[in-house]
């Protein structure tokens, strides 16, 4: 008997090893390093999990998950931090902090390689040796690879912080759009006020009143059907129109703060005046502050009158889908007025290459590849049309004969997607200007259009955050 209860107990053992593997298995860490090495199990084990997702729609477990946005992380450090956000919220910000400043170390080790390199290829030179050519060009391939797959950490450690802010609002993203979608309405008013200032929600509801045309005075049960290409563009313009406005937000409120807006300093020398005049006539007469203060008074209640009919006039205005109202009463729309050619300029392009990334990441995530989506709007309306009118009409019979891939979206669904997209830029911008302010690990667009790691440039620059 004794013989049969060792090979039992050994069965029961085995059996706990397997359970055990199996469950580390579906740790994304864990996942990575079976997928490299000749584990048989993890590939069906993945794919088991990923049909287990699927089906639990309604599992509380999954909830956060299946709120997420459809793109998936590129490096083992993004899958890490992604189940942190799924599964272990409150480690979240320790483990992306904790990869952050190790890629900055990383960077800075980096740099100091790069610099004894070059020395040592200097001494090379000048001792007249011929071996310094091949050297460079290896370590220059090396450093190419290093900063390439660093970026791409970056790049998923800043769009799982993105993600982090939409879980915070409780506000579920949008699926990957294909065929119908049916969304609910019930976040529209968390991605406008729980997000924007009370100055920049005014452009933001412009912006969606202009980009959404027609549509914006239909029910928001109403069907439309449009070009996938068409709603790819109008969410990434969306994206682009959010990270400008936290820009230009940010410089308006900290100006307005500091007292360096000259609409501010006059109304600041206007109250000083009249403080000045009131008092002075205190001092003359007692009938006149009276009389002085009802004309005040009266005054003031007239501009709140006229206020009130200017906003009244908005409303309307915006109801038709104009809008014209609002931007006369909006200080900020003046105070990008003010900009001069250069300064737009500035204020509107994107800061890091990994900030431009995320916004193709994010777009192609939801709509598909937009290079195909282009060739494929290119062969079925051509480019004999000779006017703006007539490229539309083409674009309208191709959607309706489904020439091309096409949406059947409720204008809700529209509205709720083009206000995810501005809501996205913003975070965007938020997350930009951290990981910049704190760890210096972005590349700059103007230095990373060539493609190159190099980094030379990089470490010397000043870090791109502000506005």
């Amino acid at each position: 008997m004794q013989p049969l209860q060792t090979c039992h107990s050994e069965q029961c053992r085995l059996a706990a090893l397997s359970a055990h593997s199996r469950r580390l298995t579906s740790l994304p860490a864990v996942q990575h390093a079976h997928h490299r090495g000749t584990h048989p199990r993890a590939p069906t084990v993945q794919r088991k999990r990923k049909s287990m997702l699927v089906r639990a729609e309604d599992s509380s477990a999954d909830k956060l998950e299946l709120g997420l946005a459809p793109a998936k992380p590129r490096s083992p450090v993004g899958q890490m931090v992604t189940y942190y956000l799924k599964m272990e919220p409150h480690l979240f910000k320790d483990a992306l902090d904790e990869q952050f400043r190790r890629l900055k170390d990383e960077k800075d080790e980096a740099e100091q390689r790069r610099k004894a390199q070059k020395e040592q290829l200097d001494k090379q030179k000048n001792d007249k040796t011929k071996k310094d050519g091949g050297e460079l060009v290896l370590f220059q391939r090396m450093e190419d690879l290093k900063s390439s797959e660093q970026r791409a950490t970056v790049e998923d450690l800043m769009y799982a912080s993105v993600l982090e802010k939409f879980l915070e609002l409780k506000v579920e993203m949008m699926p990957r759009m294909d065929d119908s979608i049916v969304e609910n309405q019930t976040h529209l008013k968390t991605l406008t006020e729980g997000i924007h200032s009370k100055e920049a929600l005014q452009l933001v509801r412009e912006h969606v009143l202009g980009v959404m045309g027609p549509a914006s005075m239909a029910y928001s049960s109403s069907m439309i059907k449009m070009a996938k290409l068409q709603a790819a563009q109008v969410y990434a313009a969306s994206i682009m129109f959010g990270y400008f406005i936290r820009r230009v937000d940010k410089r308006f409120q900290l100006e307005t703060q500091l007292g360096l807006l000259d609409d501010e300093q006059a109304d600041a020398v206007a109250r000083l005046e009249r403080l000045f005049n009131s008092a002075s006539e205190d001092q003359q007469d007692a009938d006149r502050p009276a009389s002085s203060s009802g004309a005040t008074s009266s005054s003031t209640f007239g501009d709140g009158e006229a206020t009130s009919s200017s906003s009244g006039a908005g409303t309307q205005a915006e109801g038709a889908g104009l809008g014209k109202g609002k931007k006369k009463d909006s200080k900020l729309r003046k105070y990008i007025e003010s900009f001069d050619q250069q300064t737009l300029a500035e204020m509107t392009k994107q800061v890091s290459q990994e900030g431009a990334a995320l916004i193709d990441v994010q777009t192609t995530a939801l709509f598909g590849n937009l290079r195909d989506l282009q060739v494929q709007m290119q062969k079925a309306v051509g480019q004999d049309a000779t006017s703006v009118e007539e490229l539309m009409q083409k674009v309208q019979d191709a959607v309706a004969k489904d020439e091309v891939e096409s949406l059947n979206i409720t204008v809700g669904t529209q509205r709720r997607a083009v206000l995810e997209a501005v809501a996205f830029g913003t975070f965007l911008r938020d997350v930009e200007s951290y990981v910049d302010g704190e760890y210096q690990l972005l590349t700059p667009l103007s230095s990373a259009s060539r493609g190159g790691g190099g980094g030379g440039g990089i470490s010397q620059r000043p870090p791109l955050t502000g506005v």
